[in-house]
């Protein structure tokens, strides 16, 4: 039995190096940390071998840019998941005690970051018909629609990814890859959806427990840095500003005015206002069911029995970030969830 219970919670299940096919030896692995969020920057792999013998750095001759097939989930549990994923090696290097330390990024957003060596010209093209051009062929997109606004383009010597992050911050929305598929929604749409899952603090059967906990404190400078009459240019109609009918503007007692370069139309002024923050950063039993955009139920149970539930906690976050940690026999996620900021 201890023998299944070792391989079972073992979340990294198979990584082979591509280039030469060697598999490594899952048995040196001290650590692994897999990270998905709602941004164009992970999913990120962390791994840490024991390599006393050099084989990782001698034989398998592992360096940057080299790819490497992953395997993981935690199939074992009621709802568990199993994904395939190659990662691109951006850094390896040995560390102190004979271990080698390996930092990866998902190929598929790591081949969208490859520094642009022409320009691209996107001229009043639909955002499906934009990032299916950039992205590798056989990519999964799970989008919302979206107007066609502006124009775009990417120089020589810029990242596609910066021309992306433009675009759905002129949208009001969110986009990022996990999971096999890329994914464009709105925070609200997201927001909006049922619990996928609830975990609960303070209830020693639930399961799925909140182990730890810390509640960020972010609405001052979420409130002063987005909530705000945003300005710009347009050459034929001169200023143009943020509608004023924007229902979080209405609710503020002071509306300070903030200039947006290349901000030439009400409606990319209007979406500049839209802002979320961490409301929740916790610590629970692993599950690798959970990935960012999910809308999770919390609940913060306290040992008083009027009161049995502390309403001054969320109970409704969408997963910002997860973070899926192993190390031998232990398996834990860290989620920071997230809500829409609203004027206090």
């Amino acid at each position: 039995m201890s023998i299944v219970i070792r391989e079972n919670i073992n979340i990294f299940q198979k990584v082979v190096h591509v280039s030469s096919g060697i598999e490594f030896d899952q048995m040196y692995l001290n650590q692994g940390t897999y990270v998905e969020s709602l941004e164009l920057n992970g999913p990120k792999l962390m791994l840490t071998y024991r390599d006393p013998e050099n084989y990782i750095t001698s034989k398998i001759q592992l360096k940057e840019y080299d790819d490497l097939e992953v395997t993981f989930g935690d199939p074992w549990m009621d709802d568990g998941v199993s994904e395939v994923e190659t990662f691109t090696v951006l850094t390896c290097r040995p560390v102190q005690d004979g271990n080698v330390e390996i930092n990866a990024l998902a190929k598929p957003v790591y081949m969208m970051k490859v520094i642009s060596d022409k320009a691209r010209i996107f001229t009043q093209r639909g955002f499906p018909e934009i990032l299916k051009s950039i992205a590798q062929k056989g990519m999964k997109f799970d989008m919302s629609a979206f107007p066609v606004v502006q124009n775009y383009h990417v120089l020589p010597g810029e990242r596609p990814t910066t021309m992306l992050r433009q675009i759905t911050k002129e949208q009001g929305a969110l986009i990022w890859y996990a999971r096999g598929s890329m994914h464009m929604s709105k925070f609200g749409t997201l927001f909006a959806k049922e619990p996928v899952a609830t975990f609960e603090h303070g209830n020693a059967s639930a399961k799925k427990m909140i182990l730890k906990y810390e509640k960020p404190s972010e609405q001052v400078a979420a409130q002063e840095n987005s909530l705000r009459t945003f300005t710009g240019w347009d050459e034929k109609e001169g200023r143009v500003k943020a509608p004023l009918n924007n229902p979080l503007l209405s609710k503020m007692k002071s509306k300070p005015a903030a200039f947006s370069p290349g901000g030439n139309n009400p409606f990319v002024l209007g979406n500049a206002i839209v802002a979320k923050k961490i409301a929740i950063d916790f610590i629970a039993s692993g599950s690798f069911a959970v990935e960012p955009g999910q809308t999770l139920a919390l609940r913060w149970r306290q040992p008083n029995v009027d009161e049995p539930l502390n309403e001054g906690m969320p109970d409704k976050v969408v997963v910002d970030t997860v973070s899926h940690w192993y190390m031998p026999q232990k398996y834990a996620i860290r989620v920071k969830g997230a809500v829409a900021v609203e004027p206090y």
